[in-house]
């Protein structure tokens, strides 16, 4: 990582100091994270009520479709929003071009090769056809959205953003229970994704209406999008190992083997893409403007990563020991079949805890060729491997089982090594003793209460008490001081440090 020299400013503040970046952390982070619970909880509700309202032989196709035109957002932006964020000369007007001209041609494209596109879900129909074409339309609306979004972001004004994500939901959330209800099924979820995407892009631009400069710089938009494609690449790459699961078994099995493993997926990081979600859009713009002016960027990444960690251990072991209880809850009686995948994959996430802002760190620092590497030997690894199982009689459970060799997170941690080799072992100790406190936790409620009860979740829940708590006593101090800015004081920073080790 390349250390500018401080200015007179970062002398005087300390490393995290550059234009307001701590204040912004916080702020953004916090409004990020407002908004975040926001749509936990409506989002859990949502869904627990859709999946009462539509069984999974027809849920499939909407969560095979989903992560497909997730996908395809990305070649709808060509990585134009991850390369502004990161430059300091942005011109807006030039994305806009880029959203109406390229993202209108390439949804119509997509519309008129519907058919084509849904041969990749087994369970292909000519209903499948019209709802790929439906959210064709959302995909070129949300790829309006994205300029004033991108705006906003950048300037790690994530405060403003708020009123459209809780808008967007309620929107999704009414009419979508409101359609299931009178009998229009998977087309509940089409319609208010397509409404609530209207709307959020509507109330970005008007948000935005006064700061947001349409600039425009001639031959411009063709650098831009040179320089972003390796960003597009990469951000392809992941999210297709992100969604890997469900999109190798729409290709293999049939609707409602998916729609169970999605539930289990939906169930298992849930929590921690919401969170990540949050907690990244606020520490990405920081650790941007922190390794360019010297800052100590490693300190926020690993303080964001073992905060993040500091949750989805417990929810890890929770789910592990609640697969039956927790489908039942989310799904019902007709969703306790994914209760085998949730419980085979319940530790997936804690295999790769370094990539939880490993790819924003690497990408502030200009590694996206290792990315690149990272992401194709998940890929291939994850995706092979899993294919395979799957036509094996592990059926959907292959996929599961195959989450836990993912051979490219041995990259991305080399990648992070080369960064700062003592931050990166002082991390990889205090993950391990994030580990090692939840085993001895939770194996009594293994061994002493029974399976798929009442009592089991309540004694998890008490485990997962204990364990916030002593970890708190553990990074508390750390934490607090991340998250009031005071890390902008290296005495503050130090003092945190040391009270740590005392403990």
């Amino acid at each position: 990582m390349s250390n500018l020299p401080d200015t007179d400013e970062g002398a005087t503040l300390g490393p995290l100091a550059h234009a307001g970046a701590p204040r912004n952390i916080v702020r953004g982070a916090g409004a990020a994270t407002a908004s975040q619970v926001w749509r936990l909880v409506v989002t859990l509700a949502t869904h627990m009520l859709l999946r009462r309202l539509i069984p999974p032989a027809e849920m499939g196709v909407w969560n095979w479709a989903e992560p497909v035109f997730i996908l395809l957002a990305q070649a709808r932006d060509l990585g134009v929003p991850g390369h502004m964020v990161r430059q300091t000369r942005r011109a807006y007007g030039d994305f806009l071009r880029l959203e109406i001209g390229w993202g209108g041609l390439f949804a119509l494209g997509l519309a008129v090769a519907a058919p084509i596109l849904a041969l990749g879900f087994e369970s292909h129909d000519e209903q499948t056809t019209a709802i790929l074409r439906a959210l064709c339309l959302f995909l070129f609306v949300q790829g309006l959205g994205a300029v004033p979004l991108t705006f906003f972001e950048a300037e790690q004004r994530l405060t403003a953003t708020i009123p459209a994500e809780l808008a967007r939901n309620i929107v999704f959330a009414v009419l979508s229970i409101a359609l299931a209800l009178r009998g229009h099924g998977v087309w509940s979820l089409v319609i208010a994704h397509l409404a609530g995407a209207a709307l959020y892009s509507a109330m970005l631009w008007f948000a935005a209406r006064r700061d947001l400069s349409l600039d425009s710089e001639p031959g411009a938009l063709r650098a831009l999008v040179t320089a972003s494609l390796p960003l597009a690449l990469l951000s392809f790459l992941e999210l297709s190992v992100l969604h890997l699961d469900v999109l190798v078994l729409g290709l293999v099995l049939p609707e409602a083997a998916v729609a169970r493993a999605a539930l289990a997926i939906f169930a298992l990081f849930f929590v921690s893409r919401l969170l990540a979600d949050a907690v990244g859009r606020a520490v990405y713009p920081a650790l941007v403007s922190l390794t360019h002016t010297g800052g100590n960027a490693y300190e926020v990444y690993s303080l964001a990563t073992l905060l993040l960690l500091t949750f989805v251990v417990p929810l890890a072991f929770g789910l592990h020991l609640n697969a039956e209880l927790v489908a039942w809850i989310l799904g019902g009686e007709e969703w306790v079949g994914a209760a085998d995948y949730l419980r085979v994959a319940a530790f997936v996430p804690l295999i790769r805890p370094l990539t939880m802002f490993g790819r924003e760190y690497l990408l502030v620092v200009h590694r996206d060729r290792l990315l690149i590497v990272y992401t194709l030997l998940n890929l291939v690894s994850l995706g092979g491997l899993g294919y395979t199982l799957v036509h094996t009689e592990l059926r959907e459970l292959g996929m599961a089982v195959a989450g836990y060799f993912p051979l490219g997170a041995l990259v991305l941690a080399w990648g992070l090594a080369q960064i700062d080799r003592a931050a990166f072992r002082r991390l990889l100790r205090q993950i391990a003793v994030l580990y090692l406190l939840a085993a001895p936790l939770f194996a009594p409620v293994w061994l002493l209460s029974p399976a798929a009860t009442a009592p089991r979740l309540l004694a998890s829940l008490l485990a997962a008490t204990i364990y916030l708590a002593i970890v708190w006593r553990l990074h508390g101090p750390r934490y607090r001081v991340f998250w009031s800015g005071a890390l902008q004081h290296p005495s503050a920073s130090d003092a945190a440090e040391r009270g740590e080790r005392e403990r």
